[in-house]
């Protein structure tokens, strides 16, 4: 275990990163008996206050013993869907979903009540300003921050997100998709009560619209890229990355990536949080096989999964964007025919 009394903190995973995917991997360790420390370096600001998660959220949050928790958090339920994608507005009912209704969530609540969870297994959180050292010394990762404190770990994670601090202090680029870009804003409650509990999308010559309601009011969102961003837009709401990108991790080496710092999603297809979390979980059990039994099989399997996975998310954000053909000219709609062409 690690001792924090000690000037070199020692543990058996270091885990950089306290959103889903670093507090759903470390929760699953904690849960299989290995030992790790979580790492946050805290942006300044949170640039979501709110985001819409399909009904499949449902499997992560239970396989950690959450599900009835985040029921009762204050999230709203969503249970439509407005469209103008493609053709004539549609509406979809949540009845027709597999996994069940959506969830609108209030989003740093969300995180916060991940992190909880997180310390009620007994894991030191610490949140930090500087990485000053990391590196491999033998079989162990030797990591200095904040001019004095020193941690020893056996096994590293990235789960610092679109930053991927640890991917990029070893020499990795993620490859990167597209040039999306989210500009948000958090708004008055919409008082008609159609749009309590319903969700809308709609696209543009531009790009998209999206809007959902959340515990403090209804989440706005534009989403163009970058280049084509309207200026009033942008000095008037928030401006966050949205693209595709992915890094390949190393075979071979004691760490991994998860979450966004290993696979970000376009947000059109709603799926950003369950795999951070899903794919933490898998990856906590792959990195227990390998220190308890020096197994690397299920590493090298996360690895490929991951890969697999995200190509399969390519070609079925593709197809989605392609519905869309009332702006095939337009500089936004023609670089996705052309990226799936």
């Amino acid at each position: 275990m690690g001792n924090i009394g000690t000037m070199r903190q020692i543990y058996d995973v270091c885990v950089f990163g306290g959103g889903p995917a670093g507090t759903a991997l470390a929760a699953r360790l904690a849960d299989l008996g290995i030992a790790s420390i979580v790492l946050d370096r805290p942006p300044g600001r949170k640039a979501w206050r709110g985001e819409s998660l399909t009904g499949v959220i449902r499997q992560p949050l239970s396989a950690l013993g959450l599900w009835e928790e985040f029921r009762g958090a204050g999230h709203v339920a969503g249970y439509a869907q407005r469209s103008a994608w493609g053709g004539e507005p549609w509406i979809q009912d949540s009845i027709y979903h597999v996994h069940g209704n959506r969830w609108h969530v209030d989003r740093a609540r969300f995180d916060a009540d991940l992190r909880e969870a997180v310390r009620r297994r007994g894991i030191v959180i610490r949140d930090y300003r500087n990485l000053e050292e990391l590196q491999r010394e033998g079989r162990e990762w030797r990591i200095g921050l904040d001019k004095g404190i020193e941690i020893s770990s056996r096994f590293l994670v990235d789960a610092t997100g679109r930053a991927r601090a640890i991917a990029r202090r070893l020499g990795l680029r993620p490859r990167i998709y597209d040039r999306l870009i989210a500009l948000t804003a958090l708004i008055p409650r919409n008082r008609n009560p159609e749009f309590d509990h319903t969700m809308v999308v709609e696209s543009t010559a531009h790009g998209w619209w999206y809007a959902a309601p959340v515990p403090q009011g209804h989440v706005l969102a534009f989403f163009t890229d970058a280049d084509l961003a309207p200026r009033d837009l942008a000095r008037s709401m928030t401006t966050v990355p949205a693209n595709s990108t992915f890094t390949q991790a190393q075979s071979g080496r004691a760490w991994l990536p998860v979450g966004d710092a290993c696979a970000a999603h376009d947000p059109l297809c709603g799926w950003g949080v369950h795999r951070a979390m899903t794919n933490g979980i898998l990856a906590a059990d792959a990195i227990s096989r390998h220190l308890t039994m020096e197994d690397t099989l299920l590493l090298e399997e996360y690895r490929r999964h991951c890969q697999d996975q995200f190509e399969r998310y390519l070609t079925g954000l593709g197809r989605h964007y392609s519905y869309e053909r009332r702006w095939a000219s337009a500089p936004f709609w023609k670089r996705r025919s052309n990226a799936n062409t």
